[in-house]
């Protein structure tokens, strides 16, 4: 069985502990398999059996009530320095993390937390999916993503359906040890009956008082046949950080256009314009990253004084590719962008098979993705994130691709 992991360097490492920690307690906030779905509430130290000397944190359930919102379950880690609010509902999406004056997120025309039940991915040919995006971080496939549209006779909807599933176990852990990390994590079963049969298992996990958490996710094909399989990480970024002037660096290795509008504006890729005032085209770049030693991409965005920003980074073994959308709208039409790691481009499926891209999960395989992702709220800790990246990139070039075949 192959098994996409890391076994060497500090964040492999974090890794591996995370899965033999020792676990002070556990709390089952949802589960199918024992019947159970607390009511809302608030979880501290104690209630873990552990100190909160190192800072005041908190993990809290709430269930939303009105409109299209009404019933979806959000999960909020208030860490003592950062907040991320996660919804079970929503395939363990992540709606935002904030703290110290940096959100990430955006604004959305869509502003309700849609539930599931009110959503039909086959609308409009295909782009249903549209009606409820709003989160920071939605997860694209699993059995496909991308653009609508035919494949061998079947219409594949936007994006998949991985993100308009309810997970079906939602479990807090907090390790016994200090620094206590501060572990939530959901299982999702995307599954119909003799196709696609998928289980994504997602830890969102932090350490009090720090400004950095990350994902520990595993997707496991349960079929008896090899399957192919899509999956992104669609992480939204606007609020503070996006504005004229502001730029993305990165380790990458090749960009090409996705289309005729974006090669127009290839060699400023990684900056960005201000809002237009009415309406905007998108852009989209499809990036090649390579890797350091301990086989992880780097990447950061920041505002245009380089004051604020984020930095992030992720194993290419299993995430190889990262698409740039530059959404430079106007603000009432969801002023955004995204970066997006994936194991594909954000085509249809049967694109991406025809352009070699798009890979298979054996049966019984599991497939491990690792992301790191930390809030930079002063000028020294961006400048320390852009040299880290201007370090690997020392003695590279970018190769400029041509516009990708459609």
């Amino acid at each position: 069985m192959k098994h996409y992991l890391f076994v060497i360097g500090a964040f492999a490492l974090a890794t591996s502990c995370l899965m033999h920690r020792a676990i002070a307690k556990e709390v089952i906030l949802s589960s199918v398999e024992k019947n159970i779905l607390v009511d809302d509430r608030t979880y501290t130290a104690g209630d873990f059996g552990v100190s909160a000397a190192s800072a005041d944190w908190s993990v809290t359930k709430t269930t939303l009530r009105g409109g299209m919102q009404n019933g979806v379950e959000l999960v909020t880690i208030d860490n003592g320095e950062i907040e991320i609010e996660i919804i079970p509902t929503r395939g363990m999406n992540v709606m935002c993390v904030r703290g110290n004056g940096l959100t990430l997120g955006w604004d959305s025309p869509v502003k309700e937390i849609v539930h599931p039940r009110n959503v039909n991915l086959n609308y409009n040919s295909g782009l249903g999916w549209l009606d409820s995006f709003t989160e920071w971080m939605v997860r694209c496939g699993l059995e496909y993503s991308g653009h609508p549209g035919d494949d061998n006779g079947r219409l594949m909807t936007l994006h998949g359906r991985i993100a308009h599933i309810p997970a079906s176990e939602v479990t807090i852990k907090v390790d016994k040890l200090s620094p206590h990390r501060i572990s939530l994590t959901g299982v999702v079963n995307e599954v119909w009956f003799k196709g696609a049969n998928f289980t994504l298992e997602t830890t969102i996990s932090t350490v009090p008082g720090s400004n950095t958490f990350r994902f520990d996710d595993t997707v496991t094909n349960n079929s008896s046949q090899d399957k192919e399989f899509q999956v992104l990480y669609h992480a939204n970024f606007a609020k503070e950080l996006l504005e004229k002037g502001s730029r993305m660096e990165g380790t990458i290795s090749e960009v090409q256009p996705f289309n005729n509008y974006a090669a127009k504006s290839l060699d400023t890729h990684q900056i960005y314009d201000a809002p237009a005032k009415v309406w905007a085209d998108e852009k989209v770049y499809q990036i090649t990253p390579f890797a350091d030693q301990d086989g992880f991409a780097h990447f950061m965005l920041h505002n245009q004084k380089a004051g604020k920003g984020v930095s992030f980074h992720f194993n290419i073994d299993a995430l190889p590719y990262l698409t740039q959308w530059k959404n430079e709208d106007s603000r009432e039409n969801g002023y955004v962008t995204g970066l997006e790691p994936g194991n594909t481009f954000p085509a249809n499926r049967s694109h991406e098979r025809k352009m070699g891209r798009l890979p298979k999960i054996g049966a019984g395989e599991t497939i491990s993705y690792q992301l790191e992702y930390s809030l930079l709220t002063n000028p020294k800790e961006v400048k320390l994130a852009r040299a880290k990246i201007d370090q690997l990139n020392k003695g590279r070039s970018i190769k400029w691709g041509k516009k990708a075949e459609r």
